[in-house]
């Protein structure tokens, strides 16, 4: 879809119409929901308890696979809310809860607009979300300070533009004191290491970028088709579908 939109560009306050690509029909360039989606997505923390290839697809020398449905935000169209879900091979247990095939963990900025950011955009809110559904469920919220550069690509700091990924559980949490009382005290955390990840637009359900994810690291998984996520291994145990994550509103950071 081509959209002639007024927009900002250059001199701050100079608009004129601009053609951009909206393939997805939300509103939003593409191109743009690409950038920002890369930019603001942040470094991710392991601890040094995860068990070898827990983490697969992402090491060190391999980035890992996120997706991300990028959109006007559903209680203030005038920012923009991304959630992301990154994907593993398999949850390796670690205690009690047990461990599955697949494992599918979501978190959630809103940015809000800001012109002398490089994007345009800057980082307004942050929400993290381990064990969801369960009984250990943990949610951590962050008002980041509309900050231009919170992001791994953005050039932020990895002691601010962090996520922490649970030992062997990966539920992201926001900070090391959370997640080291999370799940009863059974999740770990600390700075340890990090691995890079690529972020890949999903687009809209109506209007989809990409579904199968064959070309991302995960052969026979899908992203919006109603099939349970198992991390390409078997399908006895699996860890849901993908696209609970992405049309959950109540995954999203605040607006406000």
């Amino acid at each position: 879809m081509l959209l002639v939109l007024g927009m900002v560009t250059g001199v701050v306050g100079q608009a004129h119409a601009q053609v951009v690509a909206d393939g997805d029909g939300d509103g939003l360039d593409d191109s743009l929901e690409d950038t920002v989606a890369t930019q603001f997505f942040p470094w991710v923390w392991f601890d040094s308890g995860e068990d070898s290839g827990c983490a697969d697809p992402a090491s060190s020398g391999n980035p890992g696979t996120a997706l991300a449905r990028v959109r006007p935000h559903p209680a203030d169209p005038g920012k923009i809310a991304i959630l992301y879900t990154v994907l593993y091979r398999q949850d390796c247990g670690d205690w009690f809860g047990g461990g599955h095939s697949g494992d599918v963990e979501p978190f959630s900025l809103t940015l809000t607009p800001q012109a002398d950011c490089p994007t345009g955009y800057a980082a307004f809110a942050l929400k993290t979300i381990a064990h969801e559904g369960t009984a250990f469920e943990h949610v951590d919220e962050r008002l980041l300070g509309n900050d231009c550069n919170w992001g791994r690509a953005a050039g932020g700091s990895p002691q601010v533009a962090r996520i922490y990924s649970a030992e062997n559980k990966h539920g992201n949490y926001a900070s090391l004191s959370t997640c080291e009382s999370g799940a009863a005290g059974n999740d770990h955390c600390s700075e340890s290491y990090t691995l890079p990840y690529t972020v890949h637009n999903v687009g809209e359900d109506g209007a989809r970028r990409l579904d199968e994810l064959s070309a991302y690291q995960f052969p026979g998984e899908y992203a919006w088709s109603a099939v349970p996520f198992s991390g390409s291994l078997d399908r006895g145990s699996d860890a849901g579908m993908v696209r609970d994550k992405l049309v959950s509103d109540g995954l999203l950071a605040r607006a406000g």
